[in-house]
């Protein structure tokens, strides 16, 4: 964990909100000049703070209108079946989150589908990589928030207690 006082927040949140925003832009926004602006962004990346800069792109305009949550039950927990699970769910591009998880469930994977149909392709494709014991479905009906900004620390005081 960084300390990060009111400055890198500001800094950290506007190029969360905009990657595009030019060093002046941002300098000016939070009273730095425009190479000390540049020298904290650098940091930021050097630290793996900021990892990369992306373009969001709308799913639905790519005809993306299914998000579906899908549970798995692993059929076994070695090594050789992990990694070839991984392998599996890798390489299927819908695929756009993917987790291990504890408790009764063992992995949980986030799919953009164009529909249900999409959905079928996809699971015919992953059962036929692995061996699954168990899948659990949900589809996305609402969706209420979708963001990739981290929640940001509040920043330092001169004291070194949060402000």
């Amino acid at each position: 964990m960084h300390d990060f006082d009111t400055i890198d927040i500001k800094i950290l949140s506007t190029l969360q909100r905009d990657a595009n925003t030019t060093i002046k832009d941002i300098a000016d926004k939070v009273g730095l000049s425009t190479n000390a602006c540049w020298k904290r962004i650098k940091s930021f990346e050097d630290k793996g703070v900021i990892k990369g800069r992306v373009t969001l792109i709308n799913a639905r305009s790519m005809g993306f209108n299914l998000i579906a949550f899908v549970n798995i039950k692993a059929a076994e927990h070695s090594e050789e079946w992990n990694e070839t699970f991984k392998k599996a769910v890798l390489s299927i591009p819908q695929v756009i989150e993917f987790y291990r998880l504890s408790g009764s469930v063992d992995y949980i994977i986030k799919v953009l589908l164009p529909n249900i149909e999409g959905f079928e392709i996809f699971y015919k494709l992953l059962t036929s990589k692995v061996k699954i014991v168990e899948v659990s479905t949900s589809f996305a009906v609402s969706e209420f928030r979708n963001t990739s900004a981290v929640p940001l620390p509040l920043p330092l005081n001169a004291t070194g207690s949060a402000a």
